[in-house]
């Protein structure tokens, strides 16, 4: 009676746990890039008697998850990154067994941005939103920016995934909240740029982290500005009275925007902006044919009692009765059983292959950009423990061939060892000294440093910036620490590519 009334108790509980509908919506609505994560503000209602629950980001093949303790409280708000896109979906689980209370498919917002050179998108943090709207208003013609308060800056850089610059307005001197420190330098090492007005004050101590370059002056409308480079991004400090005595504290902090995503060149690149959504074909090569299994002393065993079972049955049937039908019940029934036993045999892992592409930069930081493609037998989803700080990874589904599936993956601050050979330039359409598709069918014969397996992720490459107007530097690497691994799979390497964008034209 007593086990009846519990879950009956339980059962009210998690009846009254609620997504507020109404009140759970993407922070930079109307703003959103699609394709890329974006802050989400979920608000939990009915909280009364449990102490955690699961939020889950779901969307096609990748699963985000956080644990979040609730003991006390009626209602909880929590942010979550959760992809801009129509199969989003998020959920919340909670008490034995992870049992699911609700969930909720997110309205999207309204304004779709999508990567252009000539419009950043930008997130701006402020003790004053007010104020930083004045300074550094929304406009189509220059940077789209979304608001936030100062106090709320992300302590994950999953939370800035759609963002290509982050502006931090902080004059009078103040800490940023925990976490803020490694969230920026994940952001800069995969590219980003953050643009500081006033103190870099940060909320932590040492950490584990690379250190920045040594600065360098950048005069941008007459205001001197400090650059540190960061892997392949970037920090740009301004003194917060510079900025408010020049003419157009706006014009100055798009130029200085643009100095990043253009390389420091006089005009835009040609072709799409580089972006973190998920290119629309795999730079992997043909995958390999799936592992045969070797043959285990339970199979030799099976085999041995099947022939037995055939040779002796009939034999030993025949001498006790003339009938045969004792006998073919008797191979029927051992058959039956010797399948059933083959059945819980191991079977051969699932096939995972990967490829990788490194940014490098200035400073000792370095991201990496993973592309996986996996057998239909193995997972259907990819899962990330947003607590676990081991794992900053980020998933996106991306198309693939029939009987595979396909994920991009971005991780910040991974560990490199760059090969001994000098690095080649490619500059103009032309690597080193041939055309950047001559190297290309090089690289397919091994006639370059370049393994073959890393050639299609060269000639991938090579076809999708040699042409955009850049330089860059191309290195053969190790495979970078750091990077997702699977040990439920046979997980195979295909090659590391290395590229270290110049700063000037090409």
């Amino acid at each position: 009676m007593r086990l009846l009334l519990l879950l009956c108790l339980f059962g009210s509980i998690l009846t009254a746990q609620t997504i507020d509908t109404e009140k759970s919506r993407f922070m930079g609505s109307p703003n959103g890039r699609t394709g890329s994560y974006a802050p989400f503000r979920v608000v939990v209602e009915g909280l009364g008697g449990t102490d955690s629950i699961i939020l889950r980001s779901v969307s096609g093949g990748v699963v985000l998850e956080k644990q979040v303790a609730v003991a006390g409280v009626e209602t909880a708000e929590v942010v979550i990154p959760v992809l801009v896109a129509d199969d989003a979906v998020v959920s919340v689980s909670s008490g034995p067994g992870d049992a699911l209370v609700d969930e909720y498919r997110p309205k999207l917002p309204l304004r779709r941005i999508e990567p252009d050179y000539a419009r950043p998108y930008v997130a701006v943090f402020s003790t004053d939103p007010l104020y930083a709207r004045g300074v550094l208003p929304s406009a189509p013609n220059s940077a789209i920016c979304d608001y936030f308060e100062l106090s709320e800056f992300f302590g994950d850089w999953r939370l800035l995934d759609a963002y290509d610059v982050v502006v931090i307005f902080n004059p009078s001197d103040l800490r940023l909240p925990p976490g803020s420190q490694r969230a920026i330098a994940e952001f800069c090492s995969l590219g980003g740029a953050c643009l500081i007005v006033g103190s870099f004050r940060l909320g932590e101590k040492a950490v584990d982290l690379p250190p920045p370059a040594e600065p360098t002056i950048i005069n941008f409308r007459d205001v001197q500005a400090q650059r540190f480079g960061y892997g392949p991004g970037a920090i740009y400090r301004f003194g917060a009275e510079d900025l408010r005595r020049s003419r157009s504290a706006q014009l100055v902090l798009v130029d200085a925007m643009l100095d990043h995503t253009w390389y420091g060149a006089d005009r835009a690149p040609a072709g799409k902006p580089e972006s973190r959504l998920a290119p629309q074909r795999t730079p992997t090569p043909t995958p390999l044919p799936p592992d045969d299994a070797s043959p285990t002393p339970f199979f030799w065993a099976l085999g041995g009692g099947l022939l037995l079972l055939c040779g002796l049955v009939p034999i030993v049937a025949g001498r006790i009765s003339k009938r045969t039908w004792p006998a073919q019940i008797l191979l029927l029934v051992g058959c039956s059983g010797i399948g059933a036993l083959a059945l819980i045999q191991t079977r051969p892992l699932a096939t995972v292959e990967a490829s990788a592409l490194v940014r490098l930069g200035e400073g000792g930081a370095a991201s990496a950009r993973m592309f996986v493609i996996a057998e239909e037998g193995w997972h259907d989803a990819i899962k990330v423990k947003l607590d676990d700080a081991s794992d900053r990874s980020l998933p996106r589904r991306m198309p693939s061939e029939p009987g595979w599936r396909a994920w991009v993956i971005d991780t910040p601050l991974v560990g490199v060892t760059k090969s001994e050979l000098e690095s080649i330039e490619m500059a103009f359409g032309m690597v080193g000294d041939v055309s950047f598709r001559d190297f290309g069918a090089q690289a397919r014969r091994g006639e370059t440093e370049f393994s073959t397996s890393e050639a299609f992720l060269v000639e991938w490459w090579l076809e999708a910036n040699a042409y955009r107007g850049r330089r860059a530097a191309l290195d053969p690497m190790e495979w970078p620490t750091g990077l997702p691994r699977y040990e439920d799979a046979r997980f195979v390497t295909r090659g590391a590519m290395g590229v270290t964008s110049r700063r000037e034209g090409g």
